[in-house]
């Protein structure tokens, strides 16, 4: 794993683990599009896969491991992400708690909406 997967997986990570304490969601969807948008991963299969694994414990291990069997998983990234995102949600939890809700309601909106375009133009580049 080189310096630039290493560097930016930790800091999103530290965004997702922010972003998921303050909104109250585990932020497999903003992992799963960060792997993506930053080029950690190869494709949709190892983000899906990497994204999963992240979150799996337990939730998505059956699935995860279906991503295994194809070879689909970025286990580095997902080691990384694991610890990351665990340390930094504490942090988004108490910003949760300083910052009024509307802001955080918003928050979830615009970054869902950020998320939305990203995967229009990503659907609407792929050739059939």
């Amino acid at each position: 794993m080189d310096s630039y997967k290493i560097t930016t997986t930790i800091i999103l990570g530290i965004v997702v683990g922010i972003l998921g304490g303050w909104q109250g969601q585990a932020g497999a969807l903003y992992i799963l599009t960060g792997l993506m948008v930053f080029n950690i991963v190869k494709n949709q299969h190892m983000a899906a896969g990497t994204a999963l694994l992240y979150t799996s414990v337990p939730i998505s291990l059956g699935a995860a491991y279906q991503y295994y069997k194809n070879d689909s998983i970025d286990w580095e990234a997902a080691m990384i992400l694991i610890p990351t995102v665990f340390i930094f949600s504490i942090l988004g939890a108490k910003i949760n708690f300083i910052v009024h809700e509307k802001i955080t309601l918003f928050s979830i909106a615009f970054t869902t909406l950020l998320i939305t375009i990203y995967y229009f133009y990503k659907a609407h580049m792929i050739k059939w």
